[in-house]
């Protein structure tokens, strides 16, 4: 719960501050705040970058007291110089306005059109769709981070069908397939563990084999996704090729044909290679030796 400091109180956006016999409320920021906006330049609508300004305006009409109100105006003014705006735009956008309802609105009738902004193009189609009364959302263009991949693969959920991989604290992993979910046969793996039915899953009786063997269930991962009977049969085949160190029973496996070999052995090094190698520390630098005699040093 917030407490009182300075006889200030920070609620939401609003800083209450007490002042005598009476409270004045203002606008809050946080400490870690920047006052970093969407710059002048950014390829966006001009209304868009109006609205911020306007937006901010009316907050802080909405928020602050009589006193604090030009005080927070001033605050906007200088924070949008910085990003930037010149003061004629910056002044304009501060002004106060009434909100006016056009014609669309008032018949319950708006028909909108989005559009990515282009300078200097989009403006005009905007403006020729305005006489047919068609309202233009203007929308930002491709984004850098549209571009990227993420850094992380996405984990594919334990409730979703298909090929799942289980590691062991020693180093190899089970490759399992399942019609129903994941998270399901994992929880049969589980019970098979605890209740020792090692006929009935081949993870306990590696679990069980010697009693050193920590199975690491919470590191499980869906390979693939693969509804099908017979496409989950081949590809749990090809992930236990590409896993040599798996512990599966083998007469539970499809068989793969040899002639498959070499095309999965090359997808496998492909992959490795397009993954990123870290690198490695510089080895230290050997110290030298004292000499071990009166002519060791020419």
């Amino acid at each position: 719960m917030e407490t009182e400091q300075n006889n200030q109180l920070a609620f939401l956006d609003v800083l209450v501050k007490r002042n005598g016999d009476h409270l004045d409320h203002t606008v809050y920021r946080k400490p870690t705040h920047t006052d970093r906006y969407l710059h002048k330049l950014s390829n966006h609508h001009p209304s868009q970058k109006q609205g911020i300004i306007g937006t901010l305006a009316n907050r802080a009409r909405r928020i602050c007291a009589k006193d604090h109100i030009q005080e927070e105006l001033s605050h906007l003014n200088k924070a949008f110089l910085a990003n930037g705006y010149n003061e004629k735009e910056i002044k304009a956008a501060l002004a106060p306005r009434q909100r006016r309802l056009d014609v669309n609105e008032q018949n319950n009738t708006v028909n909108k059109a989005f559009l990515p902004y282009v300078s200097q193009v989009t403006d005009r189609i905007g403006k020729v769709l305005r006489k047919h009364n068609i309202k233009t959302i203007y929308k930002p263009t491709w984004k850098i981070k549209g571009c990227l991949r993420p850094a992380k693969d996405k984990r594919v959920p334990l409730s979703s069908v298909g090929i799942y991989r289980i590691p062991c604290s020693c180093g190899s992993v089970y490759i399992g397939t399942t019609k129903r979910s994941v998270g399901t046969r994992l929880t049969e793996h589980k019970r098979s563990c605890r209740l020792g039915q090692t006929d009935k899953s081949a993870v306990a009786e590696h679990a069980l084999r010697d009693g050193d063997h920590k199975i690491q269930f919470e590191d499980t991962q869906v390979i693939a996704t693969t509804s099908g009977y017979h496409p989950r049969l081949v590809r749990e085949a090809v992930e236990i090729h590409k896993h040599p160190n798996n512990f599966n029973r083998k007469e539970e496996t499809l068989y793969l044909n040899r002639i498959w070999h070499p095309a999965i052995s090359r997808t496998k090094v492909a992959v490795q290679r397009s993954r990123p190698v870290p690198e490695e520390a510089p080895p230290e630098q050997a110290t030298p030796l004292p000499p071990t005699h009166k002519y060791a040093h020419l």
